[in-house]
């Protein structure tokens, strides 16, 4: 039952693809297309559209997947429990399997019970389940108490009802699909428990760790209207969560979820880093170790950040960014309560890249990226903490229990800890936060959107449920015209609902009817301007919220109150350019499948005025003379200057029409069904050409790996392309010119150019260890006598490591019964170490990986080796001298105890 977090991932996936027929998707982006959520908390939130019918299902109508999920801020924030409980994370993977009106109860659970039991090796008889127990508007879910007494055979008393708080899920908003659930708990064993008495201990009744629930069965059924009562749903759907963090504590048979392999490597890295040991477990009676809380906090905190920078979150003061910034200060601020004053967070991103790389190669690919984005806000925080530190300090130790609301604002605008940081490190001292001073400050200071905002909604779902309530939705009429007169249905800033905004206020409104397209679909939102003779705003972005756009905006001049008439203009060009591209995708879509087969589907797209981003699954990497058929089939196609034609129709007769539905696009029950000639038919709520000739030139610009078996392209189109075509020929004319050459000779002079190279460097290298050697007889003469043996420890200048370790070598060659310690400096930041042994002294006790590791840690590096050769790096070539002192100092020792 050991197996390892990959395994477990691997088998789950295998088991519901290859054995029960699931559709495998990769996980969707942390950042979810829904602009009204902060982040993706739940594996089945790439399928909402799906559930609420706004698009049709996959085909097959099952699906597997590991979905990425943080919950970091907000209402689902599990920050407060993180390293406090032996399960909490700001960030995990939620593995799932779904129904969309396909199977139901009487396959998913015998399936689930059979992967538990079999496939993961779990003893049934340590397995328990709840169920929904009914109240007065529900009945209980006999049917799953049935199929899991009679069919699988699970004991009554290991069936637990529960009341609908614990057991019934959703709806996801006041109104929607929503169903009963059933949770399966492992019982972990008596050592876990809080008592021993049964009526306290136990499933519902208590909160330890004892029996741990790891599998969600969500059974999608009703439907809840708008008067709150439930009816029959007629495509039933299902919707599981299994949290992969939990199965490895189980598999592994650890006592929390930091000691498995999915996290134990980080951990130990930051215990290296810091030097605090990690006593570990979970406490019977609760209390933990201060510093295990600080390292395994740190710990959760470095994957958390790693995964939301690979999909595309960048540090801010607002939203996303906002939680982001946030998470990475506050492991920072317990990493210095560790001992930890540098920055040291970007050093565990190699860690986490090496356990989740495998299955998530766009943490490998970005990894270097990731590590300069988290240092850079270290050494950001770093700067201003100890002063901050000292002004939060001087708070704590005043008698008030309440901390001024204007110094906390001021340790965030001034010194960058946030308040959520400073309320935590106040708690901790039985202390609380003026939070309206806090609040007033910051209206004062002009910061009115960018603190505290984990939250991202433009406005509350209820306000925009209530105003498309009201007014049925915004009409879009950006197919036929880019101008058009508008009326304001509403207005939001910060968040809130308002009847003004005024002069240089960034806010949202909301119109009647509206030539600006929103985004989705993949297609980036439009914009341009809103204007009267009173005013005029500046539209940033368009978003859309169910049927409402929602109009972001700066007003350059002028007030505008809701109900007041605009006139809104669409950025023409911009528009322009982003049709070019969203229509290539479809030529991309279609030319794709037919080059590698129709298995080949999409996977996400992003289509805006610079370029066209297109995911698909395919197991292989595309060669280039693949990519170049590719192209040519494009081309070809838009060279026969076929109409565009969109018919608007029902979602039946469109699933009739064989139409293939578009990634991320929502869709009711009339949709847009898009034509492209005779090679292209599917949905589509964008904007297109009339005809695919207009598309012009394009050109693939980038290809490869974005996760397991998901490769995504990257192409340009129409003038963009010619721009890109001209610049490379530019490039390659002026390479060509400087190599004095021609274009069509380039490469093999390049060849030619790399062969000569490499002979200069094979004579350089040659020259390097000849001038080496020439040292050694004056190092030979510096040696000093320690007790039987003679040690020499030298700086050698800029020698590089390679000459380093002949050089060692050598030494102790020419003179027996040595020890060699040499270091340099190749570089301004680089320092290389190498020590040899003779072999008579290692037999002695002398350990050449011992002593470099000594000199190492004192030049900021790390290395090792043999006892009786080892070499080390390091960054700071000013330490040498101290270094080779610490060295000699480790030898003399050594000597001593002989």
């Amino acid at each position: 039952m050991d197996l390892s977090g990959n395994e477990i991932r691997e088998k789950f996936i295998a088991y519901f693809r290859d054995k029960r027929g699931h559709l495998h998707l990769p996980s969707s982006s942390l950042i979810p297309d829904n602009p009204t959520l902060l982040l993706t908390s739940a594996g089945m939130v790439q399928f909402v559209p799906i559930f609420l019918g706004a698009v049709p299902p996959t085909q097959p109508p099952r699906a597997v997947t590991a979905q990425k999920c943080a919950r970091a801020g907000g209402k689902d924030s599990d920050i407060e429990n993180v390293g406090r409980t032996a399960r909490h994370h700001s960030f995990f993977e939620m593995m799932g399997n779904f129904s969309f009106g396909d199977y139901f109860k009487a396959e998913v659970i015998p399936w689930a019970w059979e992967f538990v039991t079999r496939d993961l090796g779990f003893e049934p008889s340590r397995l328990s389940v709840t169920i929904f127990g009914g109240d007065n508007q529900l009945p209980p879910d006999n049917e799953a108490f049935e199929i899991w007494n009679k069919k699988v055979g699970l004991p009554l008393e290991r069936i637990i009802r529960m009341p609908k708080k614990d057991n019934f899920w959703g709806p996801p908003g006041p109104t929607g699909p929503c169903g009963p659930c059933s949770e399966i708990y492992y019982d972990r064993g008596s050592q876990y428990a809080c008592s021993e008495d049964p009526v306290l201990c136990g499933i519902g009744k208590c909160e330890c760790d004892r029996y741990l629930e790891f599998w969600n069965l969500v059974f999608m059924e009703m439907f809840k209207d708008e008067h709150g009562k439930y009816k029959p749903l007629a495509a039933k759907n299902i919707d599981t969560g299994l949290g992969l963090d939990r199965v490895a504590l189980i598999a592994q048979q650890k006592q929390n979820t930091f000691e498995t392999d999915l996290l134990y490597p980080v951990l130990q890295e930051i215990s290296k880093l810091s030097g605090a040991q990690y006593k570990g477990g979970m406490p019977k009676s609760g209390v933990l170790n201060e510093k295990d809380i600080y390292l395994k906090i740190i710990t959760d905190h470095a994957r958390c950040i790693t995964f939301l920078i690979a999909d595309g979150v960048r540090m801010s003061n607002l939203g996303r960014g906002y939680v982001l910034r946030f998470i990475t200060r506050r492991a920072a601020r317990f990493g210095r309560l560790l001992g930890l004053k540098d920055p040291f967070l970007y050093k565990l991103v190699p860690v986490v890249v090496s356990i989740y790389g495998g299955h998530y190669k766009e943490l490998v690919a970005a990894q270097e990226l990731i590590k300069d984005i988290i240092k850079e806000e270290e050494e950001r925080f770093t700067r201003t903490i100890e002063k901050g530190t000292n002004i939060l300090d001087e708070l704590l130790t005043n008698s008030e229990k309440e901390l001024d609301g204007k110094t906390v604002f001021n340790l965030y605008s001034t010194y960058g800890f946030p308040v959520e940081l400073t309320r935590e490190i106040a708690k901790e001292q039985g202390k609380t936060i003026d939070m309206a001073g806090f609040e007033q400050a910051k209206e004062a200071h002009g910061e009115i959107s960018s603190v505290n905002k984990f939250n991202v909604n433009i406005v509350s779902d209820e306000y925009l449920s209530q105003l498309n309530s009201r007014n049925g939705g915004t009409k879009f009429v950006g197919y036929d015209k880019l101008e058009s007169d508008v009326e304001v249905l509403g207005l939001t800033a910060n968040g809130k609902a308002t009847e003004e905004i005024g002069e240089n206020e960034e806010a949202e409104v909301i119109l009647d009817s509206t030539p600006f397209y929103a985004e989705s679909g993949g297609q980036l939102g439009d914009t341009g301007i809103l204007e009267s003779k009173e005013a005029r705003l500046r539209v940033l972005d368009t978003k859309k919220h169910n049927q409402l756009h929602i109009h972001k905006v700066r007003v350059e001049s002028g007030t505008v109150t809701s109900g007041q008439k605009l006139h809104a203009i669409v950025d023409k060009i911009r528009r322009q350019a982003t049709v070019l591209h969203h229509s290539t995708a479809h030529v991309f879509h279609a030319a794709i499948r037919e080059y590698f087969g129709k298995n080949v589907t999409q996977a996400g797209s992003q289509v805006g005025p610079d370029t066209m981003r297109f995911d698909f699954t395919l197991e292989k990497q595309p060669t280039p003379a693949d990519l170049q058929k590719i192209e040519s089939m494009m081309s070809e196609w838009i060279r026969s200057h076929s109409n565009v034609e969109t018919n608007v129709m029902s979602i039946e007769e469109a699933k009739k029409t064989g139409a293939i539905a578009m990634f991320g696009e929502k869709y009711g029950d009339v949709v847009r069904v898009v034509r492209m000639g005779d090679f292209s038919l599917e949905f589509c709520g964008g904007t297109h050409v009339p005809n695919v000739g207009s598309i012009g030139s394009v050109k693939l610009i980038s290809e490869g790996s974005i996760a397991s078996g998901v490769r995504r392209i990257e192409a340009v189109a129409g003038p963009v392309a010619w721009q890109y075509i001209t610049q490379q020929l530019s490039y390659l004319g002026n390479a060509a010119s400087v190599l004095k050459t021609k274009p069509a000779e380039l490469a093999a002079q390049i060849e030619k150019l790399k062969e000569q190279l490499k002979e200069q460097e094979r004579l350089a290298k040659t020259l390097q260890a000849q001038l080496a050697l020439a040292k050694i007889p004056e190092l030979l003469s510096q040696a000093k006598t320690l007790g039987e043996y003679s040690v020499i420890c030298s700086n050698v200048g800029s020698a590089s490591a390679d000459d380093l370790k002949t050089i060692a070598q050598e030494l102790i060659k020419h003179k027996p019964k040595s020890v060699a310690v040499l270091a340099s400096a190749p570089a301004a930041d680089k320092v290389a170490l190498a020590c040899a042994v003779d072999s008579l002294l290692v037999d002695k006790g002398v350990n050449a990986g011992l002593i470099v590791k000594t000199a190492a840690n004192i030049v900021g590096g790390s290395g090792g080796g043999r006892p009786d050769f080892a070499q080390a790096g390091g960054k700071y070539p000013d330490k040498i001298t101290d270094a080779l002192n610490a060295a000699w100092k480790q030898i003399s020792e050594s000597n001593g105890s002989k």
